[in-house]
C-alpha cells in the first residue's frame, strides 16, 4: 500500500541527519587545514590518516548492515543501532574537535576511527529504515529531500554559527575556532535530535525477514545491476566533492586568499543547496529521478572549470561560483537516495527477504573509501608538487593547487554523468515489475491453495 507520511513525520524524521552533518562535515572540510596548519602535524600524516581511519569500515560496514537487518527488539531493528552509534559520534566528534591534550597522529588516528564507527552505527541503520519508510516513487523523494534538507541545515550551521560567534563574540572566524564551536554544538545535537526521531517516528517492517548469510548477500548486491549502475555513478560524484572539501580550504586561503573570509563565502554554497532542494525535488517529480540527477551533474561538469579563473581577492566572485555550484549539488544525496530506495525495495520483492541494509552499507562503505582516497591522495600529492601550507609558496606551486583542486573532481563527475546514463528504472518500469512479482507471487499462492 502507498503511503504519504505527513510533514510533522518527515520533520521528525529528517532531524538526525542535521546532527550528523555538524559532527562529519568538518572532518574533511576543516581538520585537514587545522591539524596541520595550527597543530603542526604534516599534511601528508593527515591525509593518511584520516584514510587509513576508515579501513575498519571494510568489516564494520557490512557486518552491521547485516546485524541491524536481523536485530530483533521492542524497539525495532534500527533504532537500537542508531542510538548507540550517535553517542560514539558525540563523544569523538567532540575530541576530534575540541583536542584536550596534545594533538599527535595516534590522537588524529584514534579518534578518527571511532568517529566513523559511529557514524557507521547510525547511518546505515537510519538510511535503511528511510528507505523503508513509503513504497510511493515519489514520496521517497520527499523523505529524502526532507532529511537531505536537514543534511544542508547541518552544513550552513558549520559555516554561518562560527562567522556570526566570530562577529558577536569575537571568537569563530578562524577554522580552528569554528572546529571548537561545532565540536560542542555536536555534543549536544546527537543525543537530542536523535532521541526525537527515536521516539516521534515508526519503524515499519517491509517486505519480509531477511534469512541469507552476510556473504549470499554480498553476493546479491553484486548482482543486481541497476543498483551497482547507481552505485558507481554515486561513488564518482563523491569522489568528485569529497576532493574538493578535501582542497577547498587550502585553495580558499592560498590561492584567493580569503582564509578569514571562507566560512561567510562557503554560505553562497550551502545556501544554494537549501534553496535549490525543493526546486530539484519539484522537477525529479515532473521529469523523473535519473533526468534530474543527470542535469545536476551537468551543471557540475559547467560550473567546476570557473573556478580557475579566480585570483587573490576576487572575494564575490569565487561567492557567486559557489553559489552556482551549490545549486548543481542541490540534488546529488537526496535523489541517489530516492532512486536507491526504489532499487532495493525491486530487490526486496524479487527474493522476498529485506536486506536493505546489506545495500545500504555497501554504499556507505563506498562512500567513505572514495573520500578518504581523496584524502590520502589529494593532500600527500599537494606536498608532493611543492605546496606547503606553513611556509612561501611560489606562483607555479599556487597554480598546481588550483588545478588539483580542479581538474580531478570535473573527471570524476564527467564519468558519473555517463555511468548514470545506462540506470534503467523510471516510475514507469518500477510500476511493471511492481506487478509482475504481484502476479508471481498470486500464481504461487493458488499453487499452494490447490
Amino acid at each position: 500500500m502507498m503511503q504519504t507520511l505527513s510533514k510533522r513525520k518527515l520533520i521528525f524524521f529528517g532531524l538526525p541527519e542535521y546532527a550528523v552533518y555538524l559532527a562529519s562535515i568538518p572532518v574533511v572540510l576543516y581538520l585537514p587545514f587545522v591539524y596541520s596548519k595550527d597543530f603542526g602535524l604534516s599534511l601528508t600524516d593527515v591525509g593518511l590518516i584520516l584514510m587509513f581511519g576508515r579501513i575498519a569500515d571494510v568489516v564494520t560496514d557490512p557486518l552491521i548492515g547485516f546485524l541491524s537487518d536481523r536485530t530483533r527488539s521492542r524497539f525495532g531493528r534500527r533504532k537500537p543501532w542508531i542510538a548507540a552509534g550517535g553517542l560514539i559520534m558525540m563523544t569523538s566528534a567532540f575530541m576530534l574537535f575540541n583536542p584536550v591534550i596534545q594533538v599527535t597522529n595516534t590522537y588524529l588516528l584514534c579518534w578518527a576511527i571511532l568517529l566513523w564507527l559511529g557514524w557507521t552505527m547510525v547511518n546505515i541503520p537510519y538510511y535503511a529504515w528511510g528507505a523503508e519508510l513509503s513504497d510511493d516513487y515519489n514520496e521517497r523523494t520527499r523523505i529524502t529531500g526532507w532529511r537531505q534538507f536537514f543534511g544542508f541545515l547541518g552544513n550552513v550551521s558549520v559555516l554561518a554559527i562560527p562567522v556570526l560567534s566570530g562577529q558577536f563574540l569575537g571568537y569563530g572566524a578562524l577554522p580552528s575556532e569554528g572546529l571548537a564551536i561545532i565540536g560542542g554544538m555536536a555534543l549536544i545535537a546527537l543525543p537530542v535530535l536523535i532521541s526525537i526521531t527515536l521516539h516521534q517516528v515508526p519503524e515499519p517492517d517491509r517486505y519480509g525477514k531477511a534469512s541469507s548469510s552476510l556473504l549470499q548477500n554480498l553476493k546479491k548486491v553484486k548482482k543486481n545491476g541497476s543498483f551497482m549502475l547507481l552505485f558507481w555513478a554515486f561513488l564518482l560524484m563523491s569522489l568528485g566533492t569529497g576532493w574538493g572539501s578535501a582542497t577547498f580550504m587550502l585553495f580558499a586561503s592560498f590561492v584567493v586568499e580569503a582564509e578569514g573570509q571562507t566560512q561567510a563565502i562557503l554560505l553562497g554554497y550551502y545556501g544554494a543547496n537549501i534553496i535549490a532542494l525543493p526546486i530539484w525535488v519539484y522537477i525529479a517529480n515532473r521529469v523523473g529521478k535519473k533526468e534530474t540527477w543527470m542535469t545536476g551533474g551537468l551543471l557540475f561538469i559547467v560550473v567546476t572549470p570557473c573556478f580557475l579563473i579566480l585570483q587573490a581577492g576576487d572575494l564575490g566572485l569565487f561567492f557567486l561560483i559557489l553559489a552556482f555550484y551549490g545549486v548543481a549539488g542541490g540534488n546529488f544525496a537526496a535523489l541517489s537516495m530516492s532512486m536507491k530506495a526504489d532499487v532495493i525495495e525491486i530487490a526486496a520483492r524479487r527474493d522476498g527477504e529485506n536486506i536493505s541494509g546489506a545495500y545500504i552499507a555497501l554504499w556507505s562503505l563506498g562512500q567513505k573509501l572514495v573520500m578518504a582516497l581523496a584524502l590520502g591522495i589529494a593532500l600527500p600529492f599537494l606536498e608532493w608538487v611543492g605546496f606547503d601550507p606553513n611556509g612561501v609558496n611560489s606562483a607555479a606551486e599556487l597554480d598546481a593547487l588550483s588545478y588539483v583542486y580542479v581538474i580531478p573532481p570535473w573527471i570524476a563527475y564527467a564519468c558519473a554523468v555517463t555511468v548514470l546514463w545506462r540506470y534503467p528504472i523510471t516510475e514507469q518500469r518500477l510500476t511493471r515489475i511492481r506487478a509482475a512479482l504481484q502476479a508471481r507471487e498470486d500464481r504461487r499462492a493458488k499453487k499452494t491453495t490447490s
